[in-house]
């Protein structure tokens, strides 16, 4: 085709389209379609009534791509199953039947789910919606997901809008979802194969997807950095812990590792750049100890704060959950260390690995431990229910374990499932399990969810007080009747199992409130135990030297008196996960196989009396290594990771040489 007759074919696509869009009264959006029309007839050079083929990716190619974004694909799909419903809802209001397909694309455009009813799916195939397809503007013309991705907005794309003649019947509203740090993950789309509504009327539709996106984003944010506290912030405190606030990721030291995508501009920021590895402390009113404080003792709980020129808002902020890759990292690293002396820890903690202490041993020397030990022993064979209560980090799951270990039924599976660490909409087919077919995307074959695969053995249900409402119900009939009903069935399954659940939240005022089922919280409280906060123990030495023989996987390590001290005198406020965690953090510097009080984070050392030891002084000044660690991390803004990569070392040598230059606290 000539330039001229490719011309004359774009005018009278571009003619039918504005005719449309004239009809529509929506002369406000015609902006962004004009733009992607010239795109299509300039850039890609596509002709609106001749499409080339489609292209699908397809085999190992696509395994790969659905691989890479296994996270957000898994969540995708939870939340397209209910922007499913919600549509549906929403067109049964009307006559007409549902002829909505939702898509799911990467950044570049390509199709990774489809959601459509058994109606819908056939012509859903024949518009290339399936996965593998590419509807990026280069090879699908105008539509929603591909303006929408290049956009980088919001878009409807109504009926002839279309760039091909072939989709000139759909309407199409899609939004881009965005990861953190400005990363974009893909788009969402909700298209109606034949449209007989106006534009304007597209406006629910469009809001309902929008939201959607909202929604996959945070749960990926919070998903990716389970690691790290997240912090929560909107100007009103109403809107925090909704899909309108924005999240930060905000590590053990205070550092702020992520921002999600509307971060900036809520704090009136130039971008992520600008606050990403920068010390929460700058950013806000708020001190790392307070932060840490809130995270362990007012989780979720909403306050004031300030930030910028003397700007406000209300955040909240949930405690870290730490992943096992973290922890194999920090294990790494450790097995790296030489030369160490002697701790004197007990002879079962010197093999290489650790086997898990018993229930006896969790006890320690602390009589409140001893008690709860005695009263466990007591009903743990027993169809008696157990609720362990305590702070977070106080050891509950570790004492589930062992209370499982312990009893007759120690030859069957523990399963444990955390209710505030899966979505809401996740944890009814997680729990009871699902049978083929019973939503769309289910998984062929069904599943077996966690009750039944604890048969015989334990179930322990952590962080029950986040058990939604809508399920309690369910899991009371569980425990009344052992026996589940898996979705998608109406055949009861029986189940034998022991139920042990953990919450750091006060269960009777959630049911005084209605937040929480008073018959459910009966069937569980059987028998509560209060695991004591450890600034509460009176064995802390003992426990220290205990957890850092265990930590260190049977080397030889020492701690000395000054940084004991340090240690037994902390208020601990994340208990024995923080324990844990500045153990082996501690153990990563401790090159010479004795812990000191400069191998402490500082915000447990500053707290230490005036008179105590006071770290090694730094190498001399002008020291050429020191001289170019300091011009590297300044000219990287001191983020860690980005300045290690610069200088050709790993992170953790680029921290022991920070210690070793007396440059942990300088000020930046």
């Amino acid at each position: 085709m000539t330039d001229a007759s490719h011309d004359m074919m774009y005018a009278a696509a571009t003619s039918a389209a504005k005719s449309s869009r004239a009809a529509s009264g929506s002369a406000g959006r015609e902006d962004y379609i004009e733009a992607a029309w010239r795109r299509c007839r300039d850039d890609y050079r596509l002709n609106p009534e001749a499409p080339p083929a489609a292209v699908h990716v397809g085999g190992a190619a696509l395994r790969q791509i659905r691989e890479e974004h296994a996270l957000f694909e898994r969540l995708g799909r939870v939340e397209m199953h209910r922007l499913l419903g919600q549509i549906s809802q929403q067109v049964a209001q009307s006559a007409t039947a549902s002829r909505y397909v939702l898509m799911l694309t990467d950044a570049d455009g390509t199709v990774l789910d489809v959601f459509t009813d058994a109606a819908n799916a056939e012509r859903a195939r024949a518009a290339n919606m399936m996965p593998g397809y590419m509807w990026d503007e280069q090879h699908a013309g105008v539509n929603g997901p591909g303006t929408s991705l290049h956009d980088r907005r919001s878009r409807v794309v109504h009926r002839e809008e279309h760039y091909f003649t072939r989709n000139s019947r759909m309407t199409c509203s899609a939004a881009p979802i965005w990861g953190a740090n400005g990363r974009l993950l893909g788009a969402i789309d909700a298209t109606c194969l034949d449209c007989d509504d106006s534009r304007a009327a597209q406006v629910p539709t469009i809001a309902l997807v929008s939201m959607s996106a909202r929604i996959i984003e945070q749960l990926h944010f919070t998903n990716s950095f389970r690691d790290c506290m997240i912090m929560r912030f909107h100007e009103r405190p109403e809107l925090v812990g909704l899909p309108y606030d924005s999240l930060l990721a905000v590590d053990s030291d205070g550092l702020i590792r992520a921002v999600d995508n509307s971060v900036p501009s809520m704090l009136g920021a130039a971008g992520y750049n600008t606050l990403v590895g920068r010390s929460v402390a700058e950013v806000f009113d708020i001190s790392l100890d307070r932060l840490l404080e809130h995270a362990e003792t007012q989780p979720f709980a909403i306050w004031p704060i300030a930030h910028g020129n003397d700007r406000h808002g209300y955040a909240s902020v949930w405690p870290a959950k730490q992943t096992r890759a973290r922890a194999r990292a920090v294990v790494s690293a450790r097995n790296a260390l030489v030369e160490r002396a002697p701790l004197r820890p007990p002879a079962e903690m010197r093999q290489r690995k650790p086997e898990p202490r018993e229930l006896v041993a969790l006890a320690g020397a602390d009589r409140a431990m001893a008690h709860n030990v005695w009263r466990a022993e007591r009903v743990m064979n027993r169809d008696i229910n157990i609720l362990l209560l305590g702070e977070t980090g106080t050891g509950k799951d570790t004492f589930a374990r062992a209370i499982h270990r312990a009893s007759n039924r120690h030859a069957a599976p523990f399963v444990a499932m955390s209710c505030a660490a899966i979505p809401e909409q996740l944890i009814e087919s997680e729990l009871f399990g699902y049978e083929t077919g019973a939503f769309t995307g289910a998984r062929p074959g069904g599943m077996r969810g966690k009750a039944v695969a604890a048969h015989g053995g334990t179930l322990f249900l952590d962080e029950i007080g986040d058990m939604p409402l809508s399920i309690q119900a369910r899991l009371l009939r569980l425990l009344e009747e052992k026996e589940i009903v898996p979705l998608g069935s109406s055949t009861p399954t029986p189940v034998d199992i022991k139920v042990i659940s953990a919450t750091h939240r006060d269960l009777e005022a959630m049911v005084a409130r209605g937040e929480f089922r008073m018959d459910l919280y009966y069937r569980l409280n059987g028998l509560s135990l209060t695991m004591p906060a450890l600034r509460q123990r009176s064995d802390r030495q003992d426990l220290i030297e205990t957890l850092c023989a265990e930590e260190s996987e049977g080397a030889s390590i020492s701690i000395t008196p000054a940084a004991m001290q340090a240690l037994i005198e902390h208020d601990w406020p994340g208990n024995i996960r923080e324990l844990r965690n500045t153990l082996r953090t501690a153990l990563a510097f401790a090159e010479a196989g004795r812990i000191e009080v400069h191998h402490l984070p500082h915000m447990i050392v500053r707290t230490m009396p005036a008179h105590g030891p006071v770290p090694p002084q730094p190498l001399a000044e002008e020291d050429p290594e020191r001289e170019r660690i300091v011009a590297a991390l300044e000219r990287h803004h001191w983020r860690i990771a980005a300045t290690a990569s610069s200088l050709g070392i790993s992170r953790n040598t680029l921290y022991r040489k920070l210690h070793r230059y007396g440059l942990m606290n300088e000020p930046h």
